[in-house]
């Protein structure tokens, strides 16, 4: 990453030495403790600023991460200028970047000082790079001071202000995503993919497919319930940022000289013209950014998913049985193809269940609806057992169990409705739901008598 001349917010810019000793003191954990009579130095100053910036700093960095807040929209001024025009955002280090004013950057000058560009080497080329602002600062408004008896320079004047700017810069690399780190959260709602050797994105997989097994009404419990237990598997692993050949980790989730924020992708168009380099560059492209949302426009969105969740959990459960899975067709005692069994999930009343069901079957004619003889219950197996007048020639075959109409399949204990089948919404003690399920027939290409 290289720096750009820094940019002041009335717009005008500084190259002084001075700005690379302009360092903030940010030590969250280190608080002044003063008492009549004690002298206090520069170092206690130090002290008393550097607390309070340093948890705010801490705060925004692993509460609110990396990105924009406002403003800082990036647009192209002619055909190889940016403009930035004035925002707000925080950096990876938890420090907010200011833009006052609009700044314009030339492209070829960014090129140069990044190094993607040779001067001497004129030909066609696409570059695909990120304008990244970072934190900078620059000390200011000098003020007389008592000179250091032990300073040979006399030195009799000292800057009184730091001046928090920001600087422009071109990488390569976007650098670490906003969300980096929680990858089981993310891959519990559909946003990670799970990816080859990826133990925790199969763990959370596995905990998206068990809160989509529950029924309904209870799946939001028990999608918070995997929420929390993933999200604090990936807070456990998150780190601290190390600095390079450095044995001890930073406060922050990112170096300080590596932490700035990603404002736009930028495509930039190097191109030989008889010797000297055309440079251009499209349209910036912002979709790349993050964004910070503030708390209530959250809590808004969070909002905007309660109709899908009072749609399952309004209603109260009647407590009706229902129809699972488990349904086979299959030879009787006889040896005919002519008995189609399925599984409740708690008892039924027996006399509810002739006229509750319809058997058809799909010809090249279309439905055929086929003849029942007799059914019965197996309360020990829980199991409905349909006996047919004859065996169905159909491959297809469609089992139909009513919950609603006149004649609904009714449970033994409560006496409600079928409330359809497992996983379907509830049903009420007044009205269930229809239980359909489709059978390919084994017995289709058996003739009937053979």
């Amino acid at each position: 990453m290289i720096k750009t001349e820094s940019t002041r917010t009335d717009g005008s810019t500084c190259g002084c030495d001075s700005c690379a000793g302009a360092e903030l003191a940010a030590n969250p954990f280190v608080a002044l403790r003063v008492a009549y009579g004690m002298l206090l130095g520069e170092d206690d100053f130090h002290a008393l600023m550097a607390n309070p910036r340093g948890k705010l700093m801490l705060h925004q960095a692993w509460l609110h991460g990396t990105g924009v807040v406002q403003g800082l929209d990036v647009r192209r001024d002619g055909t190889r200028n940016l403009k930035i025009l004035p925002g707000l955002a925080v950096d990876g280090a938890g420090r907010e970047l200011y833009q006052g004013c609009t700044a314009t950057l030339d492209v070829r000058l960014l090129l140069d000082r990044a190094g993607l560009k040779d001067p001497e080497d004129c030909s066609t080329e696409i570059i695909d790079a990120y304008l990244v602002a970072s934190f900078d600062a620059c000390p200011s408004s000098a003020v007389p001071v008592l000179a250091d008896p032990c300073d040979v320079t006399r030195k009799h004047d000292e800057f009184s202000r730091i001046n928090e700017q920001v600087t422009y810069s071109l990488r390569t690399k976007p650098g670490p995503a906003a969300a980096d780190g929680y990858h089981r959260v993310r891959v519990l709602l559909g946003l990670d993919p799970v990816k080859h050797d990826d133990d925790a994105g199969r763990e959370a997989l596995a905990a998206r497919k068990r809160a989509a097994a529950v029924p309904p009404e209870e799946r939001a419990g028990a999608l918070l319930r995997e929420f929390r237990r993933l999200a604090a598997q990936d807070e456990i692993e998150l780190e601290p940022a190390r600095k390079a050949g450095d044995s001890y980790p930073t406060l922050f989730p990112a170096e300080v000289d590596e932490a700035g924020v990603v404002l736009a992708a930028v495509v930039v168009n190097i191109r030989d013209t008889g010797g000297t380099a055309d440079i251009t560059v499209d349209v910036p492209d912002t979709s790349v950014r993050n964004v910070l949302l503030p708390s209530n426009a959250i809590q808004e969105l969070v909002c905007g998913l309660a109709p899908a969740l009072i749609g399952g959990t309004a209603a109260v459960d009647g407590g009706g049985p229902r129809v699972t899975g488990d349904a086979e067709l299959r030879d009787n005692e006889q040896g005919q193809g002519r008995r189609l069994s399925f599984a409740v999930t708690a008892d039924v009343l027996p006399a509810s269940l002739r006229r509750a069901i319809v058997i058809t079957s799909l010809s090249e004619r279309g439905w055929v609806e086929e003849d029942i003889d007799s059914v019965r219950y197996e309360p020990k197996e829980r199991r409905v057992i349909v006996e047919l007048a004859d065996r169905p020639i159909n491959d297809l075959v469609r089992l139909i169990v009513r919950g609603t109409g006149p004649t609904p399949v009714y449970g033994d204990d409560p006496r409600v409705p079928l409330a359809g089948r497992a996983g379907d919404p509830p049903g009420t003690a007044e009205n269930g739901h229809d239980a359909v399920l489709t059978l390919r027939n084994p017995l289709a290409n058996r003739r009937a008598g053979s």
